[in-house]
């Protein structure tokens, strides 16, 4: 008996010995990119990991002019389909082979009039000088592509002039629309998934970066619009607060009105209607809504968009937003998980709580000029010649309620001083009144809120502002924020430099499925933008400083009493009082306003005085009469009974009562 079982035994051992070669030189085959890997160039380079017990090569490429590795199209999140739509993200680890030498297709986004995309889509970039050696590693930054929350991604982004500044820059997608974003505030469908996505790719770049040649601990979130409120976003996250050793904010912040979706249920119950989904029992919309084609969903998003854009006029397509996007959550979900945000971002700055991390942000210093003089010039025309009064009864109401309040008490608005403000000539010019319509919009709707952003974040921590003031011949805005409202009714001709045309100075221009744009003519000047645009970015994010000239050679923070910033052209200048009185004036700065430095706006500190004591401190502005309160709109697309042209057939609906007045300041 024994001598049958040593038999056996010797076959096993003799059978494992003759397969356990072939098992073991078998690949683990991953497919990056969407696609299947193929076999990549035997000189390109390869980044070994070996962590958690898992064994994973990644071949990436190598640019043949300008010598860095790019490793694209890395997958960090399971498929977000079938049962996982309008879910949490799961994490993927590397483990395996990989072929990184293809873009991931961007998320599922209306381009071109067309449906595009796949919702398999959470992939990322990476982009490195060089792979590790003895040192600490390079300075990461994690880019963050605007857009709305709606459009764009991130291989449109090419990153080599931040490479030749000696960093590793990874770019990221996330989840857009309502595939991102829808909410009910339930544990059914509790929203903020892109957010999610994007703390699922920090993660991996915290856990991995190291093997790519960058420094896990000097990782600075980046982005741009609603890019840029995303960073700020994910520094307040339990789940990402302490990856970060920096922030930079590109024409977006936590107080911008483009971010946070107010009545989310609103938004959630159109779509779910529009689709003939039930929108009572949440269980069964989600249930509904996961079996819906993608193109279906984001056809009904781009109608909400429009509906929206009609609906409130050129204000609103260039400050509000328009479909699904991020929301406070509030601290339960009733699953026991952690929320994103769990306060408004009024209450998280008022009080403190936020990292103690630099933070750089900054402005175009004609945001919205080119459209309102461009695309929107018929309606702002019409308005200037049908409304009486239109800039301080119509333009400021509007645009007030779109600056948040902190609720304090103490901010005063004077209409007298808007008056002198917003002061056209007698027998001004169509373009001088074009003029100061962008103005007021621009303050209201980027620089404020900057400011007020600014003003909270100086008392805790190192912060930087800065105002893009090259005068760009080119319009790079319409090439990477293509879809955008504001962008797309730019008037090129008339050479302001608006939203989005300062990241032509920073990344080259790829379309959103990665392939290179022609490249834009650049002067020895625009060279220059470029390199002291890069040099800035590369100094704060490897010293928590932007570099330029200054004390030791590093530039002063933000200052509240003075408005400090930092001018950039093809040169970097130390400057104070940014639009000192503009910005008092909106933010309700009584202290500052009656400074010789605004005489020319006429407050008086008897005028402060007498307006403070009749009102309680809070002066309203000049139309008490403006209606805040949203105007509902019905899964046909007509807001307020009313019907929206370009919306949906027409339907009968009930007339909304009169609501009563209400401050004209604050979010709704």
């Amino acid at each position: 008996m024994e001598l049958v079982v040593e038999r056996r035994f010797l076959a096993l051992v003799i059978l494992f010995v003759l397969i356990s070669p072939f098992e073991c030189s078998s690949r683990v085959k991953r497919i990056v990119g969407g696609n299947h890997a193929a076999k990549p160039p035997e000189d390109d380079p390869v980044v070994f990991v070996n962590r958690d017990d898992r064994d994973a090569r990644i071949y990436g490429s190598r640019d043949p002019d300008k010598g860095f590795y790019v490793f694209k199209g890395i997958r960090f999140g399971e498929p977000p389909v079938g049962r996982s739509r309008f879910q949490r993200p799961r994490a993927v680890h590397l483990n395996g082979e990989y072929n990184a030498t293809a873009w991931g297709p961007p998320c599922p986004q209306l381009h071109k009039g067309k449906v595009v995309g796949s919702e398999d889509c959470l992939f990322l970039n990476v982009f490195t000088p060089a792979l590790p050696d003895s040192g600490d590693g390079y300075p990461v930054l994690i880019w963050i592509h605007g857009g709305g929350f709606r459009i764009g991604a991130a291989c449109q982004y090419e990153m080599r002039n931040l490479i030749k500044k000696h960093m590793v820059v990874v770019s990221i997608q996330y989840r857009l629309g309502s595939l991102g974003f829808l909410s009910t505030g339930t544990r059914d469908l509790p929203g903020n998934n892109g957010m999610f996505d994007m703390t699922l790719a920090v993660n991996w770049v915290k856990k991995y970066i190291g093997y790519f040649g960058g420094n896990p601990e000097r990782i600075v979130a980046f982005g741009q619009g609603t890019g840029a409120s995303s960073a700020l976003m994910l520094s307040l996250s339990s789940l990402t607060k302490n990856h970060f050793s920096g922030l930079i904010a590109m024409s977006g912040t936590l107080l911008s009105n483009f971010v946070f979706d107010r009545d989310p249920m609103q938004t959630t119950k159109f779509i779910a209607s529009s689709h003939g989904c039930p929108s009572e029992n949440v269980t069964e919309m989600v249930r509904c809504l996961q079996e819906l084609p993608v193109e279906k969903l984001i056809s009904v998003d781009a109608k909400l968009s429009h509906i929206r854009m009609v609906a409130d006029g050129f204000i609103s397509e260039i400050s509000a937003l328009l479909a699904a996007g991020p929301v406070v959550e509030g601290r339960d979900d009733e699953r026991a998980l952690p929320n994103l945000m769990t306060d408004t971002p009024e209450s998280v700055l008022s009080l403190g709580n936020f990292p103690k991390i630099p933070l750089l942000t900054g402005v175009v210093k004609d945001e919205t000029g080119g459209s309102i003089a461009g695309g929107y010039r018929s309606e702002v025309d019409n308005k200037l010649k049908s409304v009486p009064d239109f800039l301080t009864r119509e333009l400021v109401p509007s645009l007030q309620n779109t600056i948040p309040f902190f609720g304090n008490g103490s901010r005063q608005f004077i209409p007298n001083a808007f008056s002198e403000y917003l002061k056209i000539p007698e027998g001004g010019s169509l373009r001088e009144s074009l003029t100061k319509v962008a103005e007021a919009v621009t303050d209201a709707i980027f620089n404020a809120p900057a400011l007020l952003t600014l003003n909270y974040w100086s008392k805790k921590a190192n912060a930087y502002f800065y105002s893009f003031d090259y005068n760009s011949t080119h319009s790079h805005g319409k090439d990477f924020l293509a879809g955008l409202p504001l962008v797309d009714a730019k008037d090129p001709s008339l050479g302001s430099t608006g939203h989005g045309d300062d990241l032509g100075f920073i990344f080259g221009q790829n379309d959103i499925f990665g392939e290179q744009l022609p490249s834009v003519p650049f002067s020895e000047k625009d060279q220059g933008v470029t390199d002291t645009f890069t040099e800035v970015i590369s100094q704060f994010a490897r010293t928590g400083q932007p570099g330029g000239d200054g004390p030791n050679g590093v530039l002063p923070s933000f200052s509240s009493n003075d408005n400090s910033y930092i001018s950039i052209t093809d040169e970097i200048r130390l400057m104070n009082n940014f639009r000192l009185c503009e910005m008092s004036l909106w933010t309700g700065d009584a202290e500052k306003l009656v400074s010789p430095s605004c005489d020319v706006l006429r407050v008086t500190s008897e005028t402060v005085k007498k307006i403070g004591k009749e009102t309680g401190k809070i002066v309203d502005l000049v139309s008490p009469s403006v209606d805040k309160i949203k105007k509902p709109i019905d899964a046909l697309g007509n807001v307020g009974g009313k019907v929206v042209p370009g919306g949906f057939p027409p339907v009968a609906v009930p007339k909304i009562p009169k609501v009563p007045k209400i401050p004209l300041f604050g979010y709704f």
